[in-house]
């Protein structure tokens, strides 16, 4: 199969003019001009340009069926206390549960999204699904307690470690939810079940301001919001530590570590998640809803950290478009050049997640997960698709073209 477009975007490489991709069965065989080829094209998508499959790095596929129901005007505490809920709610409809995935997954596909860094509370349920989808993804257990001794801690983790459904596209990681839900011994013992299993690591870290009051001194909103939700346990014990330091001090970073979000770092916690080469999830359009301080991804750029792009849910967000985020940052962080911005919704998404060896990028010997996105006109710049509102038109996972519909 002999795909062409105006422009081959392989991301590791300059872009590629009147550009053709061959296939073989699941794989990129061979990529360059046109006029290089000696067979006809299968399909020539014309004035567009041709992309790996984008990679959402942070989402919550089970949420999809919250789109638009939350205030976030209210801030991140009374957005998250509604939120738990409404999950409460859901953890008793197993149909709603398996609606929301679903619905997920399509949208994330019709987007040009073909690898996610997924965050689930229900693995049992949410991966025989994932299993189905041809969505390359790493199910993050998503574990939360307080209080809780060593055989509760035990079989939470086991709990979110189920690996009956995982496989070669679906790969099984632990996600302690934060530092304000998870104590100091339970992040070790989600980091130390990690490092045993060989399993990827996602933490939601200093998402907010109140983080850093709460482990530092105990103190704040979500102290607040942790007892009226029962779950307060009197024998906690301040850290004085930052976010980014009690994790860093309980094992928690790494080099398969995934920061969700990081909206609220020091330079001193920026040398940290460098030294510990840890990734950052970088979620500009919830960032944004938020209202949060500028984040610092220039400055972790800067320090060598692999900063990716997520969506976060669509609790806190419009769709589950990469695309999107892109657009979003090539208007608000204009200063930084579309190279890298689209390096972090493809490239280093993948080697976040793992999955670098198989996609991020295109290259012969790497699986054929790729975007298709027409350009505004004939005689646009490659860029020009990130300062258009065109949806992708084509979106194949190991070469086989999606449903855009499906």
């Amino acid at each position: 199969m002999l795909l062409c477009a105006r422009y081959i975007v392989p991301v590791d490489r300059p872009p590629i003019e009147n550009g053709a991709i061959l296939i073989e069965d699941e794989r990129i065989a061979a990529l360059g001009t046109a006029a290089e080829f000696s067979q006809p094209a299968t399909d020539d998508f014309g004035d567009a340009v041709l992309l790996p499959g984008l990679v959402n790095a942070h989402t919550h596929l089970e949420l999809t069926g919250f789109a638009g129901q939350i205030a976030l005007s209210l801030g991140f505490v009374p957005w998250i206390r509604t939120l738990a809920g409404k999950l409460l709610n859901q953890n008793a409809d197993t149909d709603a549960l398996q609606t929301a995935v679903e619905d997920g997954i399509r949208q994330s596909l019709r987007a040009g999204v073909t690898t996610l860094g997924d965050i689930t509370r229900n693995p049992a349920s949410v991966r025989p699904i994932l299993s189905r989808s041809p969505i390359r993804t790493v199910s993050f257990g998503e574990v939360i307690g307080i209080g809780l001794g060593r055989d509760r801690w035990a079989r939470r983790l086991d709990a979110a470690a189920c690996m009956n459904h995982t496989g070669v596209k679906l790969r099984m990681g632990i996600s302690p939810h934060a530092p304000y839900t998870v104590e100091p011994d339970g992040l070790r013992a989600c980091a130390a079940r990690a490092r045993c299993m060989s399993s990827p690591l996602c933490i939601h870290v200093a998402e907010t301001p109140d983080e850093e009051a709460f482990t530092r001194r105990l103190e704040g909103g979500l102290v607040e919001l942790l007892k009226g939700a029962g779950v307060w346990d009197e024998a906690m014990v301040s850290s004085g530590l930052s976010p980014l330091q009690l994790c860093d001090q309980t094992g928690v970073l790494g080099g398969t570590t995934l920061l969700a979000h990081a909206n609220y770092v020091s330079d001193s916690d920026i040398a940290i998640i460098a030294r510990r080469d840890a990734s950052v999830a970088y979620c500009p359009r919830t960032h944004a809803a938020f209202g949060h301080a500028p984040h610092r991804f220039r400055d972790m750029l800067a320090a060598g950290i692999n900063v990716c792009l997520g969506t976060d849910s669509l609790a806190s967000n419009p769709t589950l478009s990469i695309l999107d985020e892109l657009r979003f940052l090539r208007q608000y962080a204009a200063d930084v050049s579309v190279d890298v911005l689209l390096r972090m919704g493809t490239r280093s998404g993948a080697m976040a997640l793992g999955f670098e060896e198989n996609c991020g990028t295109l290259r012969a010997g790497k699986v054929a997960d790729l975007v298709v996105v027409p350009l505004p006109s004939a005689r646009a710049a490659w860029d020009a698709f990130l300062e258009d509102s065109a949806e992708p038109i084509a979106v194949y996972v190991a070469g086989r073209q999606t449903s855009l519909l499906g």
